[in-house]
């Protein structure tokens, strides 16, 4: 009998020729491909971090609040209008969406619950009126 590592290492090698992976894997390349909006990213999350610490310590003024937050929408907005970066939030949106249902199956049966329907078709949005994968 195999062990739960080389199943789930086979799972894993299953999943990378599932469309989700796929697009996922995709979208990472064409996003890492464009060096402007990865750059962008970059320093969206390093500005967001830095303000976090200084807020944590109360160093920021209400006027420094005000600002940051209209600087960072204009930031995410420009980061939300490329093609590459919104295309990988969709693909790690269905990706996240697909990988609930595997674990729900996963929880399901070790719950001893019935696991015999396959789960949501997630791969066509499928999951937006889905209570739960079993």
């Amino acid at each position: 009998m195999a062990s739960v590592y080389e199943l789930a290492r086979q799972l894993g090698e299953e999943m990378l020729k599932t469309p989700e992976v796929e697009a996922l894997l995709e979208a990472k390349k064409n996003f890492e491909a464009d060096g402007k909006i990865a750059q962008l990213v970059q320093e969206y999350t390093e500005l967001q971090k830095a303000f976090e610490t200084k807020y944590a310590a109360g160093q920021t003024t209400p006027e420094e609040q005000e600002a940051f937050t209209k600087d960072m929408t204009a930031r995410g907005n420009v980061i939300k209008e490329n093609k590459a970066a919104a295309a990988l939030f969709t693909a790690e949106m269905r990706f996240n969406q697909y990988m609930n249902s595997i674990f729900s199956i996963i929880t399901s049966t070790i719950a001893g619950e019935d696991t015999s329907q396959e789960g949501c078709d997630c791969s066509s949005g499928g999951c937006s009126s889905c209570s739960g994968c079993h």
